[in-house]
C-alpha cells in the first residue's frame, strides 16, 4: 500500500469537444531536460503506491507544457519584496502552498513542484507552471508527510502572482537591490549584450504587462488556498488580451477547487461543470487550453489561419499518457491506522442507499476502466450556481476573429458578438494546428478509449465522479466550500460558515484538513460571492453514529 520511497537530498481544462473537428485536420518541439538517472532513497516524504515509478513521477513534475512566466534567470535572482531573502526560499514557497523540495538530477536548482523551467530559443529561458502545480497534493498524518500525485494542490494562486509582482517593483525601485538582481542575471546570461540599462528596461516592460495582467484578472472575494478560476482566467486571456479588447474583460470570480487526476482521463467528461467531453482530441485541446490559461502565449493575427504559441504539443501528449496510469492513494493503514471492519459493513449499505446513483464504485486499478460521470443540474444539486452561470452566460465581441470560422477550416463563422468559448475554442483550434505533426504525434501518443460524452446544449449541470481517495482531497464541493466530509454530511445550515484553508494536517476522524486558523492559511467566507456551502444534501437526515459509519466505508475507497 505505501511506497517507502525517499527521494535524494542531492539531487487539465477545459472546453466542449470540437463539435465537428476532423482529426486528419490535426496531422512540439519537444523539450526534455530530465535525467534518466534513478534518485537515491533519503529523504523523509512517503509516497503511496499510485500506479506511478519514481522515474514517472520525477519526469512529470518537470515536464513543461510552453508556461512562461518571467525569465528563468530573474527567478532564481530575485529578493523577496521586503527583504534580502531569495524569492524563491523554500520557507517563502512553502508559505504560498507549494510543495518544496530539494536539488536532484530531474530538477537541478531545487524548484518547487509544479514549477519549471522552459528553453525559448529566441528570448532564453523562463519559469513557468506546469500541471503538477495545481494537481499534486500532500497531507500530513501523525508527523508524517504523504505526497499526493494527481492530488488536489493548495497553493494560494494569487498570493503567488501579487507577491512575485511587488518582488519585481521593489527590484526597480532599490538602487541595491538591483544592483544584487542584476549583476547575478547578468552573470548567468550567455548573452554578453545585456547590460543594467537594457535589463531595468525589460524589468519595467514586464511590471508593466504584469500589472495590466492582474487588472484584467482582479476579483473582489479572493481565491485563497486551493482555488482558481481557470475558466475565468482563460476567457480573459483569449477575449481580452490576446485580442487586445479591454471591452470584453469579465471578473474570474467564480474559482473551483483543483480537481484530482487519477479518474480524470477515464471519464467520458471532465470539468466540474462537465463541458469538456474526453474523446480525442478533446484531451489534447483541454490540456493546450490549459497552457494558454497559466502564462502561455498566442498570437493571434486576422491575416493568419494557425496562431504560433508556446504550447509544449508533444509535452502535452507525454504527460496525458502518464496519467492513465495514475490511480487513486489507498487509506494509509501503517500511519494513518487500521480501518473499522464493521463501520465499514454498514456504512458500505448507507453509501449504496445515499450515494452511489451519483458516485460510483470503480476498479482503481483497471487500466482500461471507463467511467461515465453523472450530471445533476445545479437547480437540483443546489450547489453555488455562479461557476456554471458565467459559463454560460459569457458573451465577448470578436474583434479580428469576426467572420474566422469556428474550428478554422470547419464550422460557421463566428459573430460579431458571441461565447467567451467559442474564441477559446477556435483560439485553441488554430494553436494546435500552427504545429501539425506535434499535434498528430500527440493525439497518436495520449489515445486512449473512453464512453461517448452525454450530448448536452447547456452546461448547467455540475459533475458528479467515483469518489475514491477522497480522503486526500479536501476541501469539499466544486468550489471548496466545505472543509470535511463529516460537514458534507451536515444539512447546509449546520456546516462552518467560515473556516481556515492552507494547513495540510488531516483531521483522521471527520476526514479533511484540519481548518483552525495558523500561519500560512486563508479564510474562507461562505457567505462571499461564489463561495456558497449549500446543497448537495443528500444523506444529512443520517444520525451521527451512521454519519461515522459512512465516513469509515468512504475512507476505504
Amino acid at each position: 500500500m505505501i511506497e517507502m520511497t525517499r527521494i535524494g537530498k542531492k539531487s487539465c481544462t477545459p472546453l466542449p469537444l470540437l463539435k465537428t473537428v476532423v482529426l486528419s485536420f490535426l496531422l512540439c518541439n519537444s523539450y526534455s531536460a530530465v535525467s534518466q538517472t534513478i534518485e537515491p532513497v533519503v529523504d523523509d516524504t512517503i509516497y503511496l503506491q499510485q500506479g506511478w515509478d519514481h522515474h514517472t513521477r520525477r519526469t512529470l513534475y518537470s515536464t513543461s507544457f510552453g508556461s512562461r512566466f518571467i525569465p528563468y534567470a530573474w527567478f532564481l535572482a530575485l529578493e523577496r519584496s521586503d527583504s534580502t531573502a531569495a524569492f524563491r526560499d523554500n520557507k517563502h514557497m512553502a508559505a504560498m502552498g507549494f510543495i518544496t523540495t530539494v536539488a536532484n538530477t530531474y530538477n537541478p536548482d531545487g524548484l518547487p513542484v509544479g514549477l519549471v523551467r522552459d528553453s525559448d530559443n529566441k528570448n532564453g529561458d523562463y519559469i513557468g507552471l506546469t500541471c503538477a502545480a495545481c494537481h499534486t497534493g500532500q497531507v500530513m498524518i501523525n508527523g508524517k508527510r504523504i505526497r499526493i500525485d494527481g492530488g488536489q494542490a493548495l497553493i494560494n494562486y494569487s498570493q503567488f502572482e501579487q507577491a512575485t509582482l511587488a518582488a519585481l517593483k521593489a527590484t526597480l525601485a532599490g538602487d541595491e537591490k538591483f544592483s544584487r538582481f542584476s549583476q547575478q542575471v547578468i552573470a548567468s546570461e550567455s548573452i554578453t549584450t545585456l547590460t543594467p540599462e537594457l535589463l531595468k528596461t525589460q524589468l519595467q516592460a514586464r511590471v508593466a504587462e504584469l500589472e495590466k495582467h492582474y487588472a484584467v484578472n482582479a476579483t473582489e472575494v479572493p481565491y485563497g488556498h486551493g482555488r482558481l478560476d481557470a475558466f475565468g482566467q482563460i476567457f480573459n486571456a483569449i477575449a481580452v488580451e490576446a485580442l487586445n479588447m479591454s471591452e470584453n474583460i469579465h471578473a474570474p470570480n467564480a474559482p473551483t477547487s483543483y480537481p484530482v487526476l487519477w479518474n480524470a482521463s477515464h471519464l467520458n467528461v471532465v470539468q466540474w461543470n462537465a463541458s469538456a467531453p474526453n474523446k480525442e482530441p478533446g484531451p489534447l485541446f483541454q490540456n493546450a487550453i490549459t497552457a494558454l490559461a497559466v502564462y502561455g502565449t498566442v498570437s493571434v493575427a486576422k491575416d493568419t489561419s494557425t496562431y504560433p504559441s508556446s504550447i509544449r504539443i508533444s509535452n502535452l501528449g507525454d504527460i496525458q499518457k502518464e496519467f492513465y496510469q495514475l490511480t487513486a492513494p489507498q487509506w494509509p493503514i501503517e500511519i494513518a491506522g487500521a480501518l473499522d471492519a464493521n463501520k465499514i459493513a454498514a456504512g458500505k449499505k448507507l453509501y449504496d442507499q445515499h450515494c452511489l446513483q451519483c458516485h460510483a464504485i470503480v476498479n482503481p486499478v483497471d487500466k482500461s476502466r471507463k467511467i461515465q460521470a453523472v450530471l445533476t443540474p445545479v437547480t437540483e444539486v443546489g450547489t453555488d450556481p455562479l461557476m456554471v452561470n458565467n459559463f454560460i452566460n459569457h458573451k465577448v465581441k470578436s474583434g479580428v476573429l469576426e467572420g474566422k470560422k469556428s474550428l478554422v477550416f470547419f464550422g460557421d463563422k463566428l459573430p460579431a458578438e458571441t461565447s467567451a468559448l467559442d474564441l477559446v475554442t477556435h483560439t485553441a483550434t488554430a494553436a494546435l494546428l500552427n504545429q501539425p505533426w506535434q499535434t498528430f504525434k500527440a493525439v497518436f501518443t495520449q489515445y486512449r478509449a473512453t464512453d461517448d460524452p452525454p450530448e448536452q446544449t447547456v452546461y448547467n449541470s455540475y459533475k458528479a465522479r467515483p469518489i475514491n481517495g477522497i480522503w486526500a482531497s479536501a476541501p469539499y464541493l466544486h468550489n471548496g466550500s466545505v472543509p470535511s466530509i463529516y460537514d458534507l454530511l451536515l444539512p447546509a445550515v449546520q456546516r462552518p460558515v467560515t473556516f481556515y484553508v492552507g494547513n495540510i494536517e488531516l483531521d483522521l476522524v471527520k476526514l479533511g484538513h484540519v481548518y483552525t486558523k495558523a500561519a500560512n492559511t486563508s479564510f474562507f467566507d461562505t457567505r462571499l460571492l461564489g463561495n456558497s456551502n449549500a446543497g448537495h444534501e443528500y444523506g444529512t437526515q443520517l444520525s451521527d453514529a451512521e454519519r461515522w459509519a459512512l465516513i469509515e466505508y468512504v475512507k476505504s475507497l
